[in-house]
């Protein structure tokens, strides 16, 4: 287990090394651990107006993230705190302002993991794939900012994929939820 902590800590020490040496990829690591996420609630609103067929899949992929980021990532982190790397460790360098709370399991990462996985059991992958691809840039540089251990990123997949198959065991009973959901959306031309 020391290993696992020390490897962790390494590769943390490594990425977290890269701040403040370059303007443009300072910038770019505050897009993408900050900003980035939101384009996949943005994205979201675009396909439930375009592509009206796909609402329920996006209702259950928008679940699962939902379930992974304030369910099971504050239960776990109930259960385990663990300190966000610039509050533990000195030589740390904080890039972007975060509150002090618990770093483990990641949320943005649970939260973009949950809701690619989701997409990919109900057999839209090639939206799985660029919403995994956003899943890992915003993961690796909320490290890279000194947000979060390399520990929390894995902890933050493992919780999204958890979330993605109970929503996927719990895909029908859902339509009982969503399918009224849907039809006072279309009653208020928000669908």
């Amino acid at each position: 287990m020391e290993k696992l902590r020390n490897l962790d800590h390494k590769i943390f020490n490594y990425l977290n090394s890269f701040t403040g040496c370059n303007n443009f990829f300072d910038n770019l690591t505050i897009f993408a651990a900050v900003y980035l996420i939101y384009f996949v609630p943005l994205l979201f609103v675009i396909l439930w107006f375009v592509y009206k067929k796909m609402q329920k899949v996006l209702l259950k992929a928008f679940s699962a993230g939902l379930l992974a980021w304030f369910g099971l990532c504050n239960l776990i982190g109930a259960i385990h705190y663990r300190a966000r790397p610039f509050t533990a460790q000195a030589n740390a360098k904080e890039l972007v302002f975060h509150r002090p709370d618990r770093s483990f399991p990641s949320d943005h990462s649970a939260f973009l993991f949950a809701v690619a996985f989701t997409l990919w059991f109900l057999g839209y992958k090639k939206l799985s794939a660029v919403i995994f691809v956003i899943a890992v840039f915003v993961s690796f540089f909320r490290v890279v900012a000194g947000i979060h251990y390399p520990a929390d990123i894995v902890a933050g997949l493992m919780v999204g994929f958890i979330a993605a198959l109970i929503i996927w065991f719990l895909r029908d009973p859902l339509d009982i939820i969503f399918n009224p959901l849907i039809a006072l959306a279309k009653k208020l031309r928000l669908a």
